[in-house]
């Protein structure tokens, strides 16, 4: 409850006696005395021809706007226009004077929160200045607030921030209020006093809000039977709330930018790892020409390429897995190495990769897996391989014919009982073998439109008869032509083996 001024605060003793004894000489046989609503006399004068022992009977009681009622009595009563006249002046001029020093008082009131305003908000910022901490800033605010604003407990509620783990907290030992204090406001975006409820004394609450949302609030309280918070408080606490929620959201905005920037060192360490397992040079064997391109969508990849000696063969893997990002590129770096300890000289292409599918399958969760080719490519150009779902390769002969070889079992790490099928394919000299995943030929222009298998294979046709490094640098050059600095649509994974000229099958 805000505190009322008494009469004796607006209208002082010395200062009402002298301005009723100004009025003494025109006051004729009346007495005049001012007292305030508990009847105590502030001031009292007598007329020239007054009697002092005459009974005196109050008149003229009045109320001024936030103050106790006063009176001011005069006895006897008037008698003639002459002194009526002069009482109602009196009148009137006590009234203005209570009137102007009500004014004063409001205007310093109004200084005096300015000035624990502008104190706390200045106290606030030396407090908050030195932290980044989302937690420090609003238990650092509501210590401040609690050293202006007379309280017996406090609370700082912060709401869990959109798109992050974790629930609403609450600090400070009035927690427990929280809730209640917020049902019971009209609007919590509003700073507003709350009376004593039930086992709840006076509360004031501030609200913590950035963008017209709701972030938090700070919360104050007094012990039940305790006065009431003034509607300054409730000001003063609005300010200190505001400036918290400033400092508030560039404590969060840090604590983002720390996770983006570390997110973004371990997404590039993690590239940098994957990008290590991708075979280094060109792989190659007596015989054999081999190129191969890796780009990944994002900064990981779920495809992956990989040549490893199998004997006196050499074996080349493509696959790609179902998803894109973290996820796709664990799993793919898992069956990369399950499909690494399966391959030998004494098992072949398709019990390698049932082995592999068995091992994969216990580590696939969520629907995860893979689709995979690979070949076992002989220095007498038999490529004998398995085909998991994935994209049929392109066998594209020396004379422009092109073949498909087809899938000979189903994707990799969905059913560990599945058996493959193996299929074996001979390459003449200067016949080229084309494994690729589904980014290349599902590459988008920025117009929408996609690359297509048809415009993959007329590059194919007219970069046939170089080198395989020449046949995959025609295919990549069309596909930035084509995409024009358009996001990538999806990782892209390209090898071309080149059946090299001089052997015999």
């Amino acid at each position: 409850m805000s505190e009322v001024p008494t009469l004796r605060r607006l209208l002082p003793t010395r200062r009402a006696g002298a301005l009723l004894e100004g009025f003494g000489p025109l006051l004729g046989r009346l007495r005049v005395r001012l007292s305030d609503g508990a009847g105590a006399v502030l001031a009292e004068v007598a007329g020239p021809q007054a009697v002092a022992d005459a009974p005196f009977a109050p008149v003229a009681t009045w109320s001024l706007a936030g103050a106790p009622d006063a009176t001011l009595g005069v006895a006897p009563a008037p008698d003639g226009a002459g002194e009526a006249v002069v009482v109602e002046l009196l009148r009137r001029t006590v009234f203005d004077v209570l009137e102007a020093a009500h004014a004063r008082r409001a205007i310093a009131a109004e200084t005096l929160d300015r000035y624990r305003e502008i104190h706390l908000l200045y106290r606030v910022g030396e407090a908050l200045a030195g932290t980044l901490d989302p937690l420090e800033v609003p238990r650092r605010a509501l210590a401040e607030a609690r050293a202006v604003i007379a309280s017996d407990a406090g609370a700082v509620w912060l709401e869990a921030e959109a798109g992050e783990d974790g629930e609403s907290s609450t600090l400070g030992d009035a927690a427990e209020a929280v809730a209640p204090t917020l049902a019971a406001l009209a609007d919590p975006l509003r700073a507003t006093v709350v009376g004593a409820d039930g086992p709840w004394g006076p509360r004031v609450w501030a609200p913590l809000a950035s963008d017209g949302a709701l972030r938090g609030g700070v919360l104050l309280t007094r012990a039940p039977g305790a006065e009431d918070f003034a509607a300054g408080d409730a000001k003063l606490l609005a300010a200190l709330a505001t400036q918290a929620t400033a400092f508030l959201d560039v404590a969060r905005l840090h604590r983002r930018a720390l996770a983006q920037e570390r997110m973004e060192r371990e997404l590039q360490l993690a590239f940098e790892v994957q990008a290590r397992l991708m075979p280094r040079g060109q792989a190659s064997r007596p015989g054999w020409d081999v190129a191969a391109h890796w780009r990944p969508a994002r900064e990981v990849s779920g495809d992956f390429y990989d040549a490893i000696d199998v004997g006196d063969e050499l074996g080349l893997i493509v696959a790609d897995v179902a998803d894109k990002g973290m996820p796709a590129a664990l799993f793919m770096a898992v069956v990369r190495s399950l499909l690494r300890a399966s391959v030998g000289a004494d098992r072949s292409p398709a019990e390698a990769v049932m082995q592999t599918n068995r091992w994969a399958c216990r580590d696939a969760t969520d629907g995860t897996f893979v689709t995979l080719w690979y070949g076992q490519f002989a220095r007498d150009g038999r490529v004998r391989y398995v085909n998991g779902g994935h994209n049929p390769p392109i066998v594209l002969r020396r004379d422009g014919r092109l073949e498909r070889l087809a899938r000979t079992g189903i994707l990799v790490g969905w059913d560990p009982d599945v058996a493959y099928g193996e299929a074996e394919v001979t390459l003449a000299p200067d016949d080229l073998l084309i494994a690729y995943t589904d980014g290349v030929t599902e590459a988008l222009a920025p117009d929408g439109a996609e690359y297509g298998e048809a415009r993959f294979e007329r590059v194919l046709r007219a970069a046939a008869g170089g080198p395989a490094h020449g046949v995959l640098e025609a295919v990549r050059a069309d596909l930035e032509r084509f995409t024009a600095g358009a996001e990538p649509f999806d990782d892209v994974t390209l090898l071309v083996a080149r059946r090299a000229e001089g052997t015999a099958p």
